[in-house]
């Protein structure tokens, strides 16, 4: 199907940026194509004369279009092949949800909205009760549109849940991702309610994430990470490089301006680039499961684009892999002011640290690094530019 490229260059309000190499002004934003992938075929509940595709963009002649999301996540998909191993990715996605509608809460500014309980729900088996009726919507529609949820928890945020996905390959598991999240928006909009993925919606209230579970298997299958309590080799270097270069990447993992208002002390989120065994504190946990280790990374928000984090999260393994790094020693207990490397904190550090990594550079090639540099750069603008509340309150009368 014929259509005009925006898609390579917007921002989060779907707007396209004019001045990126792959399109813009000065390409005229001519016309792309985009294929559907029959693999990826699915229905909403909400939608029942209506099939959905998800597509790859290519070029008007044919080709692939190398900064598009699914072909950066298949390239470093095609990388761990080399190497012998396949992944399995498995998503944790946390959101907030209202009773206002989406029309009221813009209506308000996003100011007068009404969460779905008035109390925190984290494990609590009543009050995430309550919110069942409009969960189980959800887990229906999930297995209309083919997805598996796992399990369902409310969280510790005022209105916060989480649904878990099953584990898939990677690039299905991206697509499940973005499906997800596009099933609860319409779930929410037709039952007069609203969601949101914002990594931090309220000051006071927990960030929302989304963690990457992620284990790797051979040609024989079965886990490669390690088990009974032990890394293998192949997982402490894949663990190595999770840590060496989550600075390099942190920009793909936390896009957005907001997104490092969740990363802050007190709130279960990684300050620091550590690991440990079924330690919620680090960025890396180490979970012991029936078919051996795996590794949850905990850097990622729910605001954060499925195929860039998990190509990043693969870009890192592998790059320990092919390095024979060794990681640090576990921690056992809270880390936010260990001696391990500091995360980013904010977008302007992650895309310092992004643009002058030779790492990333190299992995993800010239264009698509100078590519995602440039949206980042992009979002870090447009927040430059913007007065907000707090600045209001702060030095309207004072300054």
């Amino acid at each position: 199907m014929a259509m005009p490229d925006y898609h390579l260059v917007t921002g989060i309000e779907n707007v396209p940026y004019g001045d990126l190499a792959v399109t813009g002004w000065h390409t005229g934003f001519h016309n792309g194509v985009v294929v559907p992938d029959p693999s990826t075929r699915f229905h909403l509940g909400i939608e029942p004369g209506t099939t959905f595709y998800l597509c790859d963009a290519k070029t008007a002649v044919g080709e692939q279009v190398a900064e598009a999301p699914r072909a950066v996540l298949r390239r470093q998909v095609e990388r761990l092949a080399t190497l012998g191993f396949e992944a399995q990715v498995a998503s944790e996605l946390e959101f907030y949800a209202f009773a206002t509608s989406y029309r009221d809460a813009h209506g308000s500014g996003y100011r007068a909205i009404e969460t779905l309980y008035h109390r925190h729900a984290d494990n609590d088996i009543l009050i995430t009760g309550f919110a069942e009726p409009f969960l189980q919507s959800i887990r229906e529609g999930m297995t209309i549109a083919g997805l598996r949820a796992v399990c369902t928890q409310g969280e510790g945020g005022i209105g916060q849940y989480e649904i878990n996905t099953a584990p898939n390959s990677p690039l299905q598991a991206a697509d499940g991702h973005a499906i997800f999240k596009h099933l609860v928006k319409a779930t929410a909009q037709q039952a007069g309610r609203s969601v949101t993925f914002m990594a931090k919606p309220r000051t006071d209230q927990a960030g929302s994430g989304s963690h990457f579970h992620v284990s790797l298997h051979g040609n024989k299958g079965g886990g490669v990470l390690g088990r009974d309590g032990k890394l293998s080799p192949i997982g402490r270097r894949f663990l190595a490089g999770l840590l060496a270069y989550a600075a390099d990447f942190a920009v793909l993992h936390a896009p957005y301006v907001n997104s490092y208002r969740r990363l802050r002390p007190g709130f279960f989120t990684p300050l620091v680039a550590s690991w440990g065994w079924d330690n919620r504190t680090t960025m890396v946990r180490a979970i012991e499961g029936s078919d051996g280790v795996r590794f949850e990374f905990r850097l990622p928000g729910a605001d954060v684009n499925p195929y860039f984090s998990a190509a990043a999260i693969l870009a890192a393994g592998i790059e320990g892999i092919e390095r024979a790094l060794e990681p640090s020693a576990p921690v056992s207990g809270e880390v936010a002011h260990s001696s391990s490397p500091r995360l980013p904190r904010d977008l302007t550090e992650a895309i310092i640290a992004f643009a002058s990594s030779d790492v990333a550079r190299r992995v993800l090639g010239d264009t698509v690094h100078a590519h995602l540099v440039a949206l980042a750069e992009h979002e870090r603008e447009a927040a430059r530019l913007a007065v907000t509340d707090w600045d209001l309150a702060r030095g309207f009368e004072p300054a």
